[in-house]
């Protein structure tokens, strides 16, 4: 009589602990690292495979990788005309591609779009085209990115200036873009720490939430931890992967999960990004967005 009971209890213990096991790999899933993948022309070109592929890889977050700002107001995904003149004039169905990002099953939560690079101004043009035209409801800033975001649904904008460095002008455009909703205004540094460390005490972290800082090219060497002391906020930082002649100059996913490891230890980190999927694509031999992903989610859990 008294072991049919204790195998009824037993059952119904592990079955509780079945429970709590899914509860617990659920909770884990939800608080996974994030990871963040830049992209050029592959993200605007290559129809909806490209969504697809970034949607079952792995990355958290998607930075649409570049919007510049012409003189006159217009916006320029590279070198396509999107944005003229408060309406959206680009490829009619990249936003509803876009859209399709978020949809589940999908890893991605969080699409940002990024403004500048090496060797261009948009920065410059964007103090430019506020002094001349300021940035309320009437201004062509105004209109032109509020076109921008109900075309891309993006989250965030992602400033990569890597030659203006003026906090005035700049927190003047992130607050316009706040108010259009833009809820978060990121950071891409390599160089030049104490505009970053300006412009952040300037917005507040309310607004600033990440800091992807370049750890390849002009970036190569940066410490992740002496920036996190500086800004005091936790940094994302980022390699670049497999690209080149053959393909062998870069990272790895292999280096990658190791130097995000070394990171989490030194600097405790929570997540990293990738730049730059157009290589990922064109070296697929060598580590493909999955595998970046994956890299990163290995180095810094």
């Amino acid at each position: 009589m008294r072991r049919p009971w204790l195998f009824t209890l037993l059952a119904a213990v592990l079955a509780i602990s079945g429970v709590v096991a899914l509860s617990s790999t659920q909770a884990e899933a939800q608080q996974s690292p994030r990871s963040a993948i830049y992209g050029g022309g592959p993200f605007y070109q290559d129809g909806q495979a490209v969504m697809n592929t970034l949607r079952a890889s792995g990355f958290t977050t998607v930075i649409l990788w570049s919007i510049h700002v012409h003189g006159n107001g217009d916006l320029y995904y590279n070198d396509i005309l999107i944005v003229q003149n408060g309406r959206y004039v680009g490829d009619a169905g990249w936003p509803a591609r876009l859209r399709t990002l978020k949809q589940a099953p999908t890893s991605v939560n969080r699409i940002e779009v990024s403004i500048g690079a090496w060797g261009v101004r948009d920065w410059e043009t964007i103090a430019a085209l506020i002094s001349s035209g300021g940035t309320g409801p009437s201004s062509i800033l105004y209109r032109n990115f509020q076109a921008l975001k109900a075309a891309t649904g993006a989250d965030a904008i992602n400033n990569d200036d890597e030659s203006f460095y003026q906090v005035s002008p700049t927190a003047a455009f992130a607050r316009m873009a706040a108010g259009l909703g833009y809820s978060k205004f990121t950071f891409a540094p390599y160089t030049n720490q104490s505009f970053w460390v300006n412009l952040k005490n300037n917005l507040g972290g309310a607004m600033v939430d990440r800091l992807y800082l370049q750890g390849y090219a002009g970036g190569t060497g940066n410490n992740p931890a002496t920036w996190r002391q500086a800004l005091g906020m936790t940094v994302d930082p980022g390699l670049w992967s497999r690209h080149g002649s053959g393909c062998s100059a870069g990272d790895s996913p292999a280096t990658v999960e190791s130097k995000m490891r070394s990171w989490r230890g030194s600097a405790g980190i929570v997540g990293g990004f990738m730049w730059l999927y157009d290589d990922m694509k064109a070296c697929a031999s060598q580590g493909n967005a999955a595998a970046y992903a994956r890299a990163i989610r290995n180095g810094t859990s």
